[in-house]
């Protein structure tokens, strides 16, 4: 007697995306392993990580109709990733930085269309964690429109040290994000996303 045939991933997005809730099920429990450990690694909070792996499980249920997936497995690993960072992201550990860098060096990356709104909640997240100085002149100079003059005038600082400040951030953030800013096309797009920012 055949054994029945288990069905792989774009089957299972073919039917989530038609609101199938067993393919949806099937989807939880071969990746919630993956997931759960992929957080732990950072997030040493069995309760947290749970909280993690169940909000973007119920994100891509919730999404399934618009979502483009070509790899699940490397989308997953990434969602969770982010959904992470924006948990550590007020905390300067080590373990932030080293999942920050994880994401902009993942192979991972080449599989995923990442997110507008995922480029820019993990931008955020790196500007979070910036010394409280150099965080301020950042969002001063990038989403205040300030001119470095004037962000000395306001702090009450040299405008050589407000330079310096923006050159050690921006080297930073290129440093930390080059492969991921290489999805996009230009500088332009770069720049775009720094101002739909709020702050």
């Amino acid at each position: 007697m055949s054994q029945p045939t288990i069905p792989d991933d774009v089957t299972l997005l073919t039917a989530l995306k038609l609101g199938d809730t067993t393919a949806f099920e099937v989807l939880y429990n071969r990746y919630w392993s993956m997931l759960f450990n992929t957080a732990f690694k950072y997030v040493k909070d069995k309760e947290a990580c749970k909280e993690l792996v169940h909000d973007v499980l119920l994100d891509l249920w919730q999404r399934r109709e618009s979502l483009d997936i070509r790899v699940l497995e490397a989308y997953l690993k990434t969602a969770i990733r982010f959904r992470t960072i924006n948990y550590i992201s007020r905390s300067k550990t080590p373990a932030f930085f080293e999942l920050f860098d994880s994401i902009s060096t993942s192979p991972d990356m080449a599989e995923n269309r990442i997110l507008e709104k995922d480029m820019l909640d993990l931008i955020k997240a790196w500007i979070a964690v910036l010394p409280a100085k150099r965080r301020e002149i950042f969002v001063k100079h990038f989403f205040q429109q300030l001119t470095t003059q004037e962000i000395a005038g306001t702090m009450n600082i040299s405008q050589k040290t407000v330079q310096n400040q923006i050159g050690i951030a921006l080297q930073f953030l290129k440093t930390r994000l080059g492969q991921l800013f290489s999805l996009f096309l230009s500088l332009f797009v770069l720049l775009s996303l720094f101002a739909a920012l709020s702050w």
